[in-house]
């Protein structure tokens, strides 16, 4: 049985891996393309953008693409899968419409207002406009992960890849076209593929449209909404008060650091949850709690832990690596931030128990609490210190919302109580021995043996990690004679033996 689900996620796993390496490999190629061509306040502008179309594809999106995979996994036919499509593709729609009427106005308000940039109202505004298919794409792959499509899911992903680089460098490097350039690229490739997509769909699928439906839809997906809007504030928050308070520069400089972290969610956190969350609300579904799932979960964090350490100990080459020196200062954001994607991916184990078991709505008040905190400690932080204080801050504020996410879903979900927390925290704990480790390296010491250092601190965490993970599968479980309580929670958690 473990086996066979290892071999199941591993199989649909690393066709998703090598999809999102090459969907976002066209960002990833392009990235030194866009450091050398743009200067840090450029860069610090699209920076801007993002910050503003993160907000609204939170409106725009509604929460259907979760709703959906959970409302399919419950269809007994293809009559009622069909129905779910076709009434979240035409919910879809009628939001689409909203957003494009306050294109403009939005963008005038975002560019004038709130980033005191003149003249740049219509770069905001196609960005808005782009928003459309590129949130359209996202939802889709949701309905194509849940169908574990994973090849179509690899040719789209193709084509989108060599839209972009193609439409990209042309705009970009041929035409100088700058950061419209960007924009252009990016609403050209994602309508493109959206409608091959589409096609797909209307051939495959025979849709409708259901009230029952939709009010389900609306039910599961809405309590998402000021979730998900409250996250996306709260990580914007770090950017839009650097920008606000410390220039365009030092938001290029952050932002090249948060674009390089976010790696890690699109090429080993996306493409793990994509089939392992399905499998795991699948095996829910059933009743099944067996604990197989969540030590695969436990395998996973040790490898993304791993390739964050990666990071933060080679901080410096990264960015030498990809950028001109005028980034330098990037590479100290680079493990805090790494740290914040570590934290995500456990957070996103607590909300999968939170989501099958229906009980989204208190994350609305978890995503408030998180930005009452962080907001006040972002402004003060940030005008007294630099960017490596607020990427500290961005992490801390992270632990306390997936603490009090775990919390919650100890209350309702067994996932909690069946993830190994021992060696987990073990795992957590060398990692930042090592990462501490690499800072006091000496200064005066030359470009070879701080490079065989720091190869030497990588090589240790791992062997710790191949110990901790052989401890884990190896320990036996007992949720009767062997659980504790959290002191904090209340709750049962069984632990390792």
């Amino acid at each position: 049985m473990a086996k066979g689900e290892s071999k199941v996620i591993m199989r649909h796993g690393r066709v998703y891996g090598i999809a999102n390496l090459i969907n976002r490999g066209a960002g990833l190629i392009l990235l030194p393309v866009y450091t050398h061509v743009l200067t840090p306040a450029e860069f610090g502008l699209y920076a801007s953008i993002v910050i503003v179309t993160d907000i609204l594809s939170v409106i725009l999106g509604m929460g259907l693409g979760r709703a959906l995979v959970r409302l399919h996994v419950e269809q007994q036919d293809e009559a009622g899968r069909g129905a779910v499509l076709g009434t979240a593709l035409a919910a879809y729609a009628g939001m689409s419409l909203l957003i494009a009427l306050l294109a403009y106005p939005a963008s005038l308000i975002a560019s004038r207002h709130l980033f005191g940039l003149e003249g740049e109202t219509w770069v905001f505004a196609w960005a808005i406009l782009g928003l459309i298919p590129s949130t359209l794409f996202n939802l889709q792959l949701n309905y194509i992960i849940v169908l574990k499509r994973s090849g179509f899911y690899l040719f789209i992903s193709i084509v989108k890849a060599v839209l972009l680089t193609a439409l990209s460098l042309w705009l970009v490097v041929l035409l100088n076209k700058g950061v419209f350039g960007i924009v252009i690229a990016t609403l050209i490739g994602s309508t493109a593929v959206s409608l091959i997509i589409l096609i797909d769909m209307y051939r495959t699928t025979s849709m409708s449209l259901s009230r029952p439906i939709l009010a389900e839809l609306l039910r599961f997906g809405s309590p998402l909404v000021p979730t998900i809007m409250l996250d996306t504030i709260q990580s914007s928050l770090d950017r839009y008060v650097i920008g606000s308070l410390q220039g365009s520069s030092a938001l290029g400089n952050y932002g090249l650091g948060l674009r390089i972290t976010s790696l890690l969610n699109l090429f080993v956190t996306a493409p793990f949850m994509q089939i392992w969350g399905v499998r795991q609300l699948e095996v829910l579904q059933a009743g099944d709690e067996n604990r197989e799932l969540p030590q695969i979960f436990f395998r996973f964090m040790l490898t993304l832990i791993g390739l964050s350490v990666g990071i933060s100990i080679f901080s410096d080459e990264v960015i030498r690596l990809i950028a001109s020196e005028a980034y330098a200062p990037a590479a100290s954001v680079l493990p805090w931030l790494a740290c914040v994607q570590v934290l995500a991916a456990l957070r996103s184990y607590g909300e999968l128990g939170l989501h099958y078991a229906k009980k989204t709505s208190p994350l609305i008040g978890i995503s408030l609490t998180s930005l009452l905190i962080g907001a006040p400690i972002y402004w003060i932080v940030a005008l007294k210190f630099g960017i490596v204080a607020i990427a500290s801050v961005c992490a801390g504020v992270m632990l306390v919302r997936t603490g009090l996410t775990l919390l919650w879903a100890d209350r309702h979900s067994s996932l909690v109580r069946m993830f190994p927390w021992y060696s987990f925290t073990a795992a957590t704990a060398v990692a930042a021995v090592c990462v501490t480790g690499t800072f006091l390296l000496p200064a005066d010491a030359n470009l070879l043996e701080i490079l065989a250092a720091k190869i030497g601190i990588l090589m240790a965490f791992f062997a710790a990690a191949l110990a901790l993970l052989w401890r884990a599968e190896r320990a036996s479980w007992d949720s009767s004679a062997l659980s504790s309580r959290w002191w904090w929670a209340g709750r049962r958690i069984e632990r390792e033996v």
